[in-house]
């Protein structure tokens, strides 16, 4: 399945859903080209990884691009549900040092907002899981 992208805005994050294969090609192309445009009109992006069925290096590289081309136009990027081989494949590659990576789309939009949630004594916000690294090793909070 090729790569499809549908860019929506909600509020004031603006919200790419990713759907298909992150590839080597017109589809990682795709990717760079949607966020490329996206940047300088907005501050805060959130990919949601969803819908993608796989991705290789070219589509990590992709995923790279989207955020330093934000990162010069002063806009956040963070990555929203990605499947347990997309996850593992972001922790194989310490991909997780560089994103924020949320484990559903909703929590990535709210942490993208920086609205106020309700979180525990660890600061995880109740109910959901947040990737983080550690020097040592890569854990899954829940």
């Amino acid at each position: 399945m090729r790569l499809s992208l549908e860019t929506r805005v909600a509020e004031d994050v603006t919200v790419i859903c990713c759907k298909g294969r992150i590839v080597y090609g017109i589809e990682a192309a795709a990717l760079s080209a949607e966020s490329a445009k996206l940047a300088p009109q907005t501050r805060r992006v959130v990919i949601d990884l969803s819908g993608v069925e796989m991705i290789d290096a070219a589509g990590l590289g992709a995923l790279i691009s989207v955020a330093l081309t934000a990162q010069a136009s002063q806009c956040s990027v963070t990555l929203a549900a990605p499947g347990n081989l997309i996850r593992q494949l972001l922790e194989l590659t310490k991909l997780t040092s560089f994103f924020e990576v949320h484990p559903s789309l909703n929590s990535a939009t709210v942490a993208s907002r920086g609205q106020a949630c309700m979180t525990d004594s660890t600061g995880v916000t109740e109910g959901s899981s947040v990737l983080k690294s550690t020097p040592a090793s890569m854990s899954l909070i829940a």
